[in-house]
């Protein structure tokens, strides 16, 4: 079963953070952002098998946002197979119902890796299936770029349903 969140499984949606390499959202900038505004239970899915949390997806907005722009977490758990099955039928759920709520476009899936550790096994593994997930919930175009920080640079990769900029035939003034 895939449903949104509520206060009811709030914590079993916190305590579902499997251990992986890639960016996540943990209990304290989920309480953070439930308190700002910027996550919501509604933008906040999870997926359920005989009872126990096997997949989540949280979903952010800016302060205001009618609707969620970006996936800022989709993990799934590290026991069940296909992680990229479980994490398509995710989105394609959640983004479904955003679409019902008057969404016009699909959030993206953004996922945040230390750049440093950007070609190692487990960090090209799980962002391996999460391409995936994204292709195969609609969200095919792929980005990525270095957002230098204090700590570590940020290797930003981005799974859209549509291009970060528009194709130079379209931007360009048709001439008669």
């Amino acid at each position: 079963m895939f449903t949104s969140s509520s206060r009811a499984l709030d914590s079993a949606l916190l305590r579902f953070v499997p251990p992986e390499s890639v960016s996540s959202v943990d209990a304290q900038a989920y309480g953070r952002g439930l308190a700002a505004g910027t996550y919501r239970r509604e933008w906040s899915w999870l997926a359920l098998l005989d009872g126990a949390v096997v997949a989540r997806g949280v979903w952010w907005g800016p302060v205001g946002s009618v609707h969620p722009v970006e996936l800022r977490c989709l993990a799934v758990d590290a026991t069940v197979p296909h992680p990229e099955v479980w994490g398509a039928a995710l989105i394609r759920c959640a983004h479904r119902e955003f679409a019902e709520a008057g969404a016009i476009l699909a959030p993206d899936l953004v996922v945040e890796v230390d750049s440093t550790r950007r070609t190692e096994p487990d960090v090209v593994a799980a962002l391996a299936w999460r391409q995936e997930a994204a292709r195969q919930a609609g969200l095919p175009v792929v980005t990525e770029t270095v957002v230098e920080s204090a700590a570590s640079p940020l290797a930003r990769v981005t799974f859209s349903a549509r291009p970060l900029v528009a194709p130079a035939a379209a931007a360009q003034p048709a001439l008669r």
